[in-house]
């Protein structure tokens, strides 16, 4: 038998190596953490871009603000990404804190998040099943496959990094637990609940840890015994409660704004039932051929009977070849079901978010498969000598991190980004919306204007068009085409803030006071914490001669946005001007 210190296709049974220190360990974590450190170096020069990092980061006045009690107070009591995630929040404030807003500190911690993960997944293997090789193996293909740059890449993806962080760690818990004969320990039970706190993705992780019961503990109650049911429910039942208890949170509508975004909690209706299959068979797409990979896919809902029918006979195959295997090979089972069960909540079924395909949903059921594959490979390959394995091994590893370096290289900007999904995938108004927002953020107004007329085009219910219309006209002068813009967009969203204050601020402009004054304070009543409706409705009181109402303003706006240079300009030139006026005589 061969004795190399990393052996991919001789198994020997699991133990609890992850109590005892080892130096090829040690190797192995420092390898994972080179490579996604080398792969990943060219996000120092990224910027943030403008899906979703303005609600998380740039236009986030909690985040902006750091770890003070009063942004604890709202990570924790606040839905306003439709989960309940506070975790996450305080994970990023933390960065905030620390370095402030520059993107490279943000992207820095998420990647070191994913070299963390995949040491972890090295790590969790190994102990599971004593096979450092195929462990170390899987580990490189999940810290380099192209469809894990999203998630790695994208300073808003910190909830998911942080989440399959304390997801994995958990299970290597466990799995200590197990080896020792415990139950169920506080520290187990707490890093399961940080994972949820940090994204409530894996709500199915008790599934997983029946799963890891099965192979390669073997303590399934089958598999110990007729009368270890009794037991082994109990082990589980406090996990059960707590994804269940995780579950009533993030479905309920507790918070305050969050009923208006439950529509995507709810059932799926037929459609997006028939779907949920075609969505599993396009995620196995996304991991085995992981090219024209984009940062969103329209939703399709339209699928004929035919692709549904052909979607679901592929997955009973699948499945019904992982069960008739499932001792022989009993990888095969457990993957493909790490798979099934841990993407539930991303097929459709259960969903939570505006996008029934995305590549960050795989980050944690891709594992599955990887495990799988790996091992039915170093099975079927388990006679040939030492140098065909490391050349497989190797060219795998950098085939796919090439093209992981080419994905890499779209996140640099929202230009790059939106336009290479625009190029790769079906058209689409949210697409076209903020490639043109991309554009006008570079001053780039014409190709802007066009994108902006092309999502009109695709989806003409949709005020955000016309809202970036608007600006445009604006910035060339044309009030009265803003203001025309602007109504169209209020027409179709009377309850967004953003186009009251925009539409208040036009309209002061064209000497219009009294409107805009009511238009302004209608955007704050809506939307408090809008720092742009602050900032408009202190430049109408400063021109109005009202400096205490306009410093007031400028105050506000500044502490909900510190980042925001004409906030402070406009609040150091009212103070300056509050100071230059004589003083008034007491009477």
């Amino acid at each position: 038998m061969e004795t190399t210190a990393f052996n991919l296709f001789v198994v020997s049974p699991p133990k609890n190596t992850a109590d005892r220190p080892d130096i090829r360990a040690g190797v192995a974590w420092l390898a994972l953490i080179l490579i996604v450190g080398v792969l990943y170096q060219p996000v120092v020069r990224h910027q943030f871009v403008n899906f979703d990092d303005p609600m998380f980061l740039t236009e986030n006045s909690h985040v902006i603000a750091g770890l003070t009690r009063e942004s604890l107070r709202w990570a924790w009591t606040n839905k306003d990404a439709v989960l309940w995630q506070p975790v996450a929040w305080m994970g990023h404030m933390a960065v905030s804190a620390s370095a402030g807003m520059r993107p490279a500190p943000h992207l820095l911690v998420n990647v070191a998040f994913h070299a963390l993960n995949a040491g972890l997944l090295f790590s969790l293997l190994r102990s599971l099943t004593g096979a450092s090789g195929r462990s170390l193996v899987v580990a490189l293909l999940f810290a380099v496959h192209p469809v894990n740059v999203e998630t790695a890449a994208w300073a808003s993806q910190l909830k998911s990094t942080l989440s399959t962080f304390f997801f994995l760690l958990g299970l290597l818990l466990y799995v200590r637990d197990a080896h020792r004969g415990k139950d169920c320990t506080p520290v187990t039970f707490l890093t399961f609940a940080l994972s949820l706190l940090a994204k409530p993705m894996l709500l199915f992780f008790p599934a997983v840890l029946a799963l890891v019961d099965f192979w390669p503990l073997q303590k399934f109650p089958s598999q110990a015994g007729s009368n270890s049911w009794p037991r082994w429910i109990k082990r589980k039942t406090p996990y059960l409660l707590l994804a269940g208890a995780m579950l009533a949170m993030t479905a309920i509508p507790w918070a305050k704004g969050a009923a208006a975004d439950m529509a995507a909690m709810e059932l799926p209706d037929s459609q997006r039932l028939a779907a949920v299959p075609v969505n599993y068979v396009s995620y196995l797409r996304m991991l085995f051929r992981p090219l024209d990979l984009a940062v969103l896919y329209p939703e399709r809902l339209d699928h004929s009977i035919l692709t549904v029918v052909g979607a679901i006979l592929l997955l009973l195959a699948v499945s019904l070849v992982a069960w008739i295997f499932r001792r022989g090979a009993p990888a095969l089972f457990f993957g493909w079901c790490w798979f099934l069960v841990t993407m539930i909540p991303a097929s459709g079924l259960l969903r939570a978010g505006q996008h029934g395909l995305a590549d960050r949903y795989l980050y944690v059921p891709g594992i599955g498969l990887i495990v799988a594959v790996v091992w039915l490979i170093a099975d079927f390959t388990a006679r040939r000598g030492a140098p065909f394995k490391a050349t497989l091994v190797a060219l795998t590893g950098l085939t796919l991190g090439a093209l992981s370096y080419v994905q890499l290289g779209y996140w640099q900007n929202s230009v790059t980004l939106w336009q290479h999904a625009l190029a790769v995938t079906p058209p689409s108004a949210v697409a076209r919306i903020n490639f043109g927002n991309a554009l006008l953020g570079v001053g780039r107004d014409d190709e802007a204007q066009a994108e902006f007329t092309a999502a009109i085009d695709l989806e003409k219910r949709d005020p955000r068009p016309y809202l970036n219309l608007a600006v445009i006209a604006q910035r060339h002068g044309d009030q009265q085409k803003a203001v025309l813009y602007l109504r169209q967009a209020l027409a179709l969203a009377p309850a967004d803030a953003r186009i009251y204050s925009n539409l208040g601020s036009v309209l002061d402009d064209m000497g219009k006071s009294v409107e805009a004054r009511q238009l302004l304070e209608k955007a704050i009543e809506l939307k408090p914490d809008l720092a742009g409706a602050w900032l408009n409705l202190g430049v109408l009181r400063a021109k109005s001669a009202d400096l205490p109402g306009a410093l007031n303003c400028f105050e506000t706006a500044a502490r909900l946005n510190p980042t925001d240079p004409s906030a402070a300009r406009n609040l150091q030139l009212v103070r300056h001007q509050m100071e230059s006026q004589p003083a008034r005589p007491s009477q």
